[in-house]
């Protein structure tokens, strides 16, 4: 996808009809909007989102989204429209995506909106045949999907939230859904849900009594296992938005000095928290498994005593060991002589006499059982003990990482009533309170959950056994059974590849987004999409080897996601190349707001040097501030449009009484 034309019409503080010719050279392919805080810059981003797929990113969402200056001089009961216009090229076509709205002019700035918005679509093919889409919204979502919008319409002073502990999931889904493995997903989630309720209908159609009995509670299991997993996902993306929330917040705190001291130390115990809680899970899951492999101990102490006496008194009767081995008599016979000197001669009376104490030891192995017993009842009394002690240390060391969390707890408590008090900080501690409050209720309600759908799943694999012994029973028909259980196997299989591709592209994407990073970073560290899809910054400490870089600036947050996203592109237009089954790939473009406000001078050039590989086409827009000097001479190199976003406030002596905006060729500064 290129974009090479945007025509808006009374959008926002965009009065009339203004349009901006976007560069597309790709020698030149970088184009600059200049534009100070307010002049609309926002709005330009949000114009691309509004004419594809109809929503916006602001505060109030789609309302009030008509010009101002367009309701004031507009007559009352008059129609005002509204209109945003997209031409853009993709895999050989020339695309004209248009949305329009129709407003009715109330009385003073009122105006309401005629019905929804409504999209177009049209396009010219290779062959130079026009075709107008009966489905706009359907196809656009196809060419550029809604969900990925975020990551080439951006703010480029918020797209450090990219880099977040928390953003994981954003990560992941990004990885799936731009490579094209999102195919895999719906086709998994399909024969699970319509496709085994389907067969399962049918077969409970065809069959009666019993067997129809059980394909119901077949039913109504699967049903609620599907229930549960979609309430599951949702409350854990809604974990996920607190969690980036209160990332935020913290930031914020960060930057309020009086405080930064005590925030400083709060997430320092809070990374103290997280590691006693890992290390609670790893003690218990010890423990567990120590008592499910050596629980029996317990309960076996009488028993191995008893055993115990008996073969003493054995021993002591003389019954094992054996006093003389058959060989050894065996032996002596063969020699002919007794160990006294006597001759043994054969059928003499000494031989009789020595060939009778063999009738005493007929079973040879007993002495072996005997002491092997023996040492398997003293080896299980240790091992008794030694569970016993392993039980005892974990239980302290259960109490001991209680009593840290417990102080770690209240002192996390004071620093936030400290941090509270503070009046700047006030609001932002109450919000964070309460998002931790949200954050732990998603969290248990997603643990609950997990362990309800565990025990339907177990229940379903029973059933799904009982119906396989009726159908033996009965010889009824199954073949709806067998093509259900066919369904089944193939979502799995469809999982697991799923699942594989995904670390697949993640761990070349990692490469890719190191690479880059190593580029721009000053710092002797380096960046990684670890196996849960999280982006780290990682050192290397003496004595303690590869270590995450915990405290990260705004500046290598944003460094840190802008790498991401320029990985994704590139690995996109890569797999565009080589389309494969299920990674279809593509060629986007970027376009970013303010993407050099977080960033010192150094920095700003680098970043600036790299930007126009980002994509084959980057749009840029920027204060004046930020394009002179080292971003105007690298971004300079690949220069192909500029505009000037020109800003008229309503002046107080001024004929002009509303706010507009309107586009201005070149650099106007």
């Amino acid at each position: 996808m290129k974009i090479k034309k945007l025509t808006i019409r009374n959008f926002r503080q965009f009065y009339g009809e203004v349009s901006i010719n976007f560069a597309t050279d790709d020698n030149a392919s970088v184009t600059v909007i200049h534009g100070e805080n307010g002049s609309g810059k926002t709005s330009l981003l949000n114009a691309f989102k509004w004419v594809l797929y109809g929503t916006t990113d602001f505060d109030t969402s789609n309302e009030n989204i008509l010009s101002e200056k367009a309701i004031a001089v507009a007559d009352q009961d008059s129609t005002i429209l509204m209109s945003i216009t997209l031409e853009f090229d993709d895999d050989g076509a020339a695309y004209t995506a248009h949305r329009e709205q129709k407003f009715s002019k109330g009385k003073g700035l009122h105006a309401e909106s005629l019905g929804q918005s409504v999209p177009a679509l049209s396009w010219i093919d290779s062959a130079g045949l026009s075709h107008r889409s009966s489905n706009p919204g359907s196809q656009l979502n196809q060419i550029l999907p809604e969900n990925m919008h975020s990551y080439f319409f951006f703010n480029g002073e918020r797209i450090e939230k990219l880099a977040y502990n928390s953003a994981s999931t954003q990560v992941r889904d990004a990885v799936k859904n731009l490579m094209g493995l999102n195919i895999l997903d719906r086709a998994e989630r399909q024969l699970k849900g319509p496709v085994v309720r389907s067969f399962s209908k049918e077969a409970k159609d065809s069959s009666s009594g019993n067997l129809s009995n059980l394909y119901d509670a077949q039913s109504f299991l699967t049903d609620r296992i599907q229930e549960k997993e979609e309430e599951i996902k949702q409350w854990q993306d809604n974990k996920n938005a607190c969690d980036i929330e209160i990332e935020e917040i913290d930031k914020r705190l960060d930057s309020i000095k009086v405080i930064s001291q005590k925030q400083q130390l709060r997430k320092e115990l809070e990374v103290q928290l997280a590691q006693i809680k890992q290390d609670k899970a790893n003690t218990i899951l010890s423990l567990n498994k120590n008592i499910t492999e050596r629980g029996f101990l317990a309960f076996i102490d009488a028993q191995l005593h008893n055993v115990k006496i008996f073969l003493d008194e054995m021993r002591v009767r003389g019954d094992i060991p054996s006093k003389v081995k058959s060989t050894f008599i065996d032996d002596l016979i063969e020699l002919g002589k007794c160990i006294c000197g006597r001759q043994l001669e054969p059928g003499s009376e000494c031989v009789a006499t020595l060939e009778s104490y063999k009738t005493t030891i007929r079973d040879s192995g007993v002495e072996e059982q005997y002491m092997g017993l023996f040492g398997l009842i003293s080896h299980l009394q240790l091992e008794r003990k030694a569970l016993f002690s392993h039980i005892h240390e974990v239980t302290y060391k259960l109490n001991e990482l209680a009593e840290r969390r417990k102080k770690l707890l209240g002192r996390i408590d004071e620093l936030g009533e400290e941090i509270k008090g503070v009046d700047d900080s006030a609001d932002l501690e109450n919000r964070r309170e309460m998002l931790k409050k949200k954050s732990k209720e998603y969290n248990d309600k997603c643990a609950v959950g997990r362990h309800q759908k565990a025990g339907w799943e177990q229940d379903l694999r029973e059933k799904d056994k009982e119906i396989e012994k009726e159908i033996a029973k009965t010889s009824q028909a199954d073949l709806s059974q067998r093509r259900k259980q066919l369904a089944k196997e193939v979502a799995e299989t469809i999982g697991e590849l799923h699942e594989a591709m995904a670390h697949q592209v993640r761990s070349d994407l990692s490469k890719k987004v190191d690479d880059t990073f190593q580029k721009i970073m000053r710092k002797d560290y380096w960046a990684e999409i670890d196996d849960d899809f999280t982006l780290k910054i990682y050192k290397n400490i003496e004595g303690h080897g590869k270590q995450p870089v915990l405290e990260k600036s705004t500046g290598e947050n944003q460094i840190t996601s802008l790498c991401f996203i320029s990985s994704i592109v590139n690995s996109a237009k890569e797999r565009a190349s080589k389309p494969s089954v299920f990674q279809k790939g593509g060629i986007y473009p970027i376009v970013m707001d303010s993407p050099f406000g977080a960033l010192d001078p150094e920095y700003r050039k680098k970043v600036a040097t790299f930007i126009p590989a980002l994509a084959d086409q980057v749009v840029v827009m920027v204060s004046r501030s930020q394009w002179r000097g080292e971003v105007e001479s690298e971004l300079s190199k690949r220069l192909g449009k500029q505009y000037t976003l020109k800003y008229h406030k309503p002046e107080k002596d001024s004929d002009e009484k509303f706010e507009y905006t309107y586009v201005e060729e070149g650099f106007n500064g």
